[in-house]
């Protein structure tokens, strides 16, 4: 046997390289995520030619068959794993139906990988950098969990040996009291602003490094609003990314993240997963154009922000909720 691991930005450019490599018999032996990003893959395929010269074609061809059975057996159990999280999920059905789509060209057998490449196929997955080059600004409606993400994001910056600089513009009482709380244990500089010009004056008077942005809480039905966080984000030569909670309504969760998408958002931080039982949300983000940045699945400052994955999402979609999934 040839074993070899394989790593790369997504899930289906790993497994062309698998299949090109070690061919389409190849077996995967297991689908993580790269400690450097991405993912990674071990396979493995037999050395050479594994059959014997003796074999008849009528063997050979009997082998194969038997082969291909094993492996639509294995498929269609993995197929009707994915249906049925999808069913519980209750995505928007567009999402189901690409997703069911894509699974049954794809089959792979194996439900994790299947649902993960489909993913990958679909939706865009861009974590955030440790220094992404420009100010971020994080946006969500009050109690998403924008501001935890702001000292998640600085946490793992400072662990990299980057020295973020906090911004709070945020005036709502209490607001600069939460970030100065959290600057003041991760041993961070803290600006605190109260509109576009301010903070351009500001930013213009920061060293080069990476600045997280922290805004009111916001309506996104509130154009009003939309329009205010537009001119923060011009105002700071910064990107917007949305920061929503997991376990809206995926019908709310597609309204709101197309209107942040409107204004500039590209990507979003999806929050309460530890709450969450039902993600169709968290598909509906994707549906309205957003690629997903991180994942939330911890109040605590100092865990639960991963990097997005595809393999992540499917692992959480997949995972079993108990005995209410539908049989």
């Amino acid at each position: 046997m040839r074993l070899r691991t394989y790593t790369g930005d997504s899930l289906s450019t790993v497994m062309a390289q698998v299949r090109r490599e070690l061919g389409p018999d190849a077996v995967i032996i297991s689908t993580t995520d790269s400690p450097e990003g991405g993912v990674q893959v071990r396979a493995a395929a037999e050395r050479g030619a594994v059959q014997p010269r003796a074999e008849t074609p009528e063997a050979a061809l009997a082998k194969r068959e038997k082969a291909r059975i094993t492996a639509r057996g294995e498929a269609d159990e993995g197929l009707t794993r994915i249906a049925r999280a999808l069913g519980w999920h209750l995505p928007p059905e567009r999402a189901s139906e690409a997703l069911m789509d894509s699974a049954m060209a794809l089959e792979d057998g194996e439900a994790t990988a299947t649902l993960a490449r489909a993913l990958d196929q679909r939706y865009g997955v861009h974590p955030l950098e440790p220094d992404p080059g420009r100010p971020v600004l994080l946006a969500g409606p009050p109690g998403s969990g924008k501001s935890s993400a702001i000292a998640k994001l600085a946490a793992r910056a400072v662990a990299q040996g980057h020295a973020p600089v906090l911004v709070s513009a945020d005036s709502r009482a209490g607001a600069a009291e939460q970030m100065t709380a959290y600057a003041d244990a991760l041993d961070l500089p803290l600006e605190c602003v109260t509109g576009p010009r301010e903070l351009r004056s500001v930013l213009e008077g920061l060293p080069a490094g990476p600045v997280l942005i922290d805004v009111a809480g916001l309506n996104p039905f509130d154009l009003d609003q939309l329009d205010d966080l537009a001119a923060l984000a011009d105002a700071s030569d910064g990107e917007i990314v949305a920061v929503l909670d997991a376990g809206m309504t995926p019908g709310d969760a597609e309204d709101a993240a197309a209107l942040f998408s409107s204004i500039g958002a590209g990507r979003v931080i999806a929050t309460k997963l530890d709450i969450a039982r039902r993600l169709g949300a968290l598909l509906a983000f994707g549906e309205a154009g957003l690629a997903y940045a991180q994942i939330s699945a911890s109040p605590y400052i100092g865990d639960g922000l991963a990097p997005a994955t595809a393999l992540r999402l499917s692992r959480l979609l997949l995972e079993d909720p108990g005995e209410e999934l539908p049989a």
